[in-house]
């Protein structure tokens, strides 16, 4: 009788723990949702919600739904299923676009009697896009609330009068967390075509990572893009091909601002004939760090207050944006920020051409807070000149570069030195046309 309560109780006691790792692992899923849900609706140029929400311990389902406030007749659907496993949730779903349209009788005429607004919604895979639905899958670790996902694309065709986009598909993957996420994806060939001409990209690979630490004081972002081939045709031009196009940069704000960047070309063609290379490595630093988390807070109120993004506002509310903004702006220069020219190379055999340089730029940040932004816009840019200071080098000059800038058409280095805004070319100021 003994052994009979014994596996009883032992029964009793795995099956409350079992229980109570699947309400666990519920949990887990429902706040981890939730402090996303919160991170995205901190910005205010979108608008999340979810709705048609079931909870269980073994599964959950409901559905989000975003759309950004400069076009909310579009809005993006998330519908989702959650299976709560002891040590992690599985989620899956689709991704769904709508367009809203809203029709209204108003005016001279008008019936009471009729009902108005009157929706319709187009769906963007399927009604648009002669296509199935993406489909995303997402496993949630319920220790280490790690997350591992996949988004996968089917192959599309928009067709249009002027001209038809047709894709092979994408697929992109995650793994993380909300405060270090890494994103990889592969875009398929896409095909532009129009009457005129024809445009066909790909494979395009992408590979990025986001970290967030002490409490959002500390970012860092790293992203590289890889665009196999481009290739464009027009009936009035010859053929041209870009060959390993590439770009890589990453930012990091913490007491500073810091971005590096490359962009590399294996070659260029036209007509089939490789025409150019080169290479491009850059980096910007020093820019207060502080100065620029002001900015960014307060140029995001400003421009929800005008009711749109900066590109959608007119010249004179850019204006008086920036004006408002213009003692957080000058803030950042305060650290004399610097640009490096870590390297540049442009090659090509076909007109003798093999170019290197190197060197830096720095705007003195001592009295910067006098300068004028206004001013600096309407071309006066005297007194911006005033605190600029760098040297460059270059290597291998074409004659006629050389002779634009006043040398002998033999030189083949030229320096620049910048001093308090004025350039000197191999000792030389530059030729007044310059």
């Amino acid at each position: 009788m003994r052994k009979v309560w014994f596996a009883v109780a032992t029964v009793v006691v795995l099956g409350a723990g079992y229980l109570g790792a699947q309400a666990y692992s519920s949990h887990v899923f429902e706040r981890e949702l939730s402090r996303t849900l919160e991170h995205a609706r901190a910005n205010p140029q979108w608008q999340v919600t979810r709705d048609e929400v079931e909870r269980g311990w073994f599964h959950s389902r409901g559905r989000l739904q975003l759309s950004h406030i400069d076009n909310a007749q579009w809005r993006l659907s998330l519908p989702y299923d959650a299976r709560h496993g002891l040590l992690s949730t599985r989620i899956s779903g689709a991704l769904q676009g709508y367009r809203h349209e809203a029709s209204n009788t108003s005016g001279e005429g008008r019936n009471d009697s009729v009902e108005s607004p009157v929706q319709g919604r187009t769906a963007l895979f399927g009604d648009i896009l002669d296509s199935a639905e993406p489909r995303w899958v997402t496993t949630l670790h319920t220790l280490d609330r790690r997350a591992k996902g996949r988004l996968d694309i089917p192959s599309f065709t928009l067709s249009r009068e002027e001209g038809q986009l047709s894709s092979e598909g994408a697929e992109f993957t995650l793994d993380g967390h909300v405060s270090d996420i890494s994103i990889k994806g592969s875009i398929a060939p896409l095909k532009l075509r129009s009457e005129a001409a024809k445009i066909v990209t790909g494979p395009l690979s992408i590979d990025s990572r986001y970290q967030v630490a002490d409490g959002g004081k500390s970012l860092f972002q790293h992203s590289e893009l890889s665009l196999d081939r481009l290739h464009y045709t027009n009936r009035q031009q010859a053929p041209i091909t870009l060959l390993g196009l590439s770009y890589e940069g990453d930012s990091r704000l913490d007491d500073q601002l810091t971005i590096n960047a490359s962009i590399a070309l294996d070659e260029a063609r036209v007509a089939g004939e490789a025409m150019l290379s080169g290479r491009l490595d850059v980096r910007l630093d020093r820019l207060n760090g502080n100065a620029v988390r002001r900015l960014q807070s307060q140029s995001a109120q400003l421009i929800e207050e005008q009711g749109g993004d900066f590109w959608s506002l007119s010249d004179a509310q850019r204006k008086t944006l920036i004006r408002r903004l213009e003692s957080s702006l000058l803030a950042t220069l305060v650290d004399s920020p610097r640009f490096n020219l870590e390297g540049i190379t442009l090659q090509s055999a076909l007109f003798g051409v093999d170019v290197r340089g190197h060197g830096e730029l720095i705007f003195e940040g001592d009295d910067s807070q006098a300068l004028d932004i206004e001013a600096l816009l309407n071309g006066n840019a005297q007194a911006w000149r005033e605190h600029l200071n760098g040297g460059f080098s270059w290597q291998g000059v074409p004659p006629l570069v050389a002779l634009q800038l006043g040398l002998p058409p033999g030189t083949r280095q030229v320096d620049m030195q910048i001093e308090r805004g004025n350039v000197l070319v191999n000792g030389r100021p530059l030729p007044p046309s310059l």
